[in-house]
C-alpha cells in the first residue's frame, strides 16, 4: 500500500496497477493488471462489474490492501486515519464471522476490540440488527441461519464500527430477490448517514443500478475499463419507471461500445 495520498476528493486511487498471478504467468496467460488506473470519490457508491473471472475480487482486494500489487500505487484517503477505516466483505458470509459466537456477540466483538463504550456499543449494535431485520436471530448461532441471513449477520458485523471505505464482494449472489431488496434499502439508508464510500463488487446488471453512483464495467486480458458511467437517479430505484430504464440503456451501450 503506498503511503502517498490521492486528491482530498478521492477516497481510493489505484495508479498503473500491474498484477499477475504467478502459476498464471507462468502459464503464458500473461498479467492481470497491466497499467491499470482507477479513482474512486469520496462518499460514492462505486458499482464494479465484469463478467466471472474478470479479475474483480482481484482487484477488490488489492483496493483493501489484502493483495500488493507488483508495480503502481495504491492510495487511500488521509482521513482513514486507521487500518479499520478500511473493509473488505467477502462474497462468503461465513468468512466474516465467528462461527462460535451468537449474532450479537458477532456485532458486538469489533466494537469492544476498538474500546466503545457499552451505551454506544448498545444504540449501534440495536440500529444495525433493527435496519437489517436480524433483531430476532441476536442469540442464534452462524451455524442456525440460512444463507440471506448469515449474510445481513456478515454485513452488520463488518459495518458497525463505522468503517470508511467498503469494499462489497458479491453480497448478493446468494439471496433471494426480497432479501437483496431489504439489504440494498439497508446500505442506501447506512452508506451516507456513516459518510462511507461503498465499492460493490457485482456481476450483475440490476444491483449495480439498484445502488450504484457510478458503474465501471471491467473485462478482457490484461484488464481495462470498458465502461465508466455516473448515475445520479435518487433512490429508491424502481425498475421500469423512466429514470431507471435510461441508466439502464446508458449502461447497456456503455458495455457495448467499449466491447466493439
Amino acid at each position: 500500500m503506498s503511503v502517498a495520498a490521492p486528491s482530498p476528493a478521492c477516497a481510493l486511487e489505484l495508479e498503473d496497477i500491474v498484477f499477475a498471478y504467478p502459476a498464471r504467468a507462468d502459464s503464458g496467460n500473461g498479467q492481470l493488471y497491466a497499467g491499470f488506473s482507477l479513482t474512486v470519490g469520496l462518499g460514492s457508491i462505486l458499482a464494479l462489474m465484469g463478467p466471472s473471472g474478470s479479475g474483480k475480487s482481484t482487484l477488490g482486494r488489492m483496493m483493501a490492501g489484502l493483495l500488493t500489487p507488483q508495480a503502481g500505487n495504491v492510495c487511500w484517503s488521509e482521513q482513514f486515519a486507521n487500518r479499520w477505516d478500511v473493509v473488505y466483505v467477502d462474497q462468503h458470509a461465513i468468512n466474516s464471522v465467528f462461527p462460535w459466537q451468537t449474532v450479537a456477540e458477532n456485532i458486538k466483538y469489533p466494537l469492544q476490540k476498538l474500546g466503545w463504550d457499552r451505551a454506544r456499543r448498545q444504540e449501534r449494535i440495536c440500529y444495525l440488527m433493527s435496519l437489517l431485520r436480524i433483531g430476532a436471530l441476536a442469540d442464534a448461532y452462524p451455524a442456525s441461519l440460512s444463507g440471506g441471513e448469515l449474510q445481513r449477520v456478515a454485513l452488520a458485523r463488518c459495518l458497525s464500527w463505522k468503517p470508511q471505505l467498503v469494499i462489497l464482494d458479491e453480497p448478493f449472489s446468494a439471496l433471494d430477490r426480497r432479501v437483496k431488496a431489504e439489504i440494498i434499502a439497508a446500505l442506501q439508508e447506512l452508506a451516507p448517514r456513516d459518510g462511507m464510500t461503498l465499492v460493490l463488487i457485482t456481476h450483475n446488471v440490476a444491483d449495480a443500478l439498484a445502488l450504484g453512483t457510478r458503474c465501471v464495467v471491467i473485462g478482457q486480458r490484461p484488464v481495462r475499463i470498458i465502461s465508466d458511467r455516473e448515475f445520479t437517479t435518487a433512490y429508491p430505484r424502481e425498475p421500469g419507471t423512466r429514470d431507471y430504464v435510461a441508466m439502464q440503456q446508458t449502461l447497456i451501450a456503455g458495455i457495448r461500445d467499449g466491447l466493439v
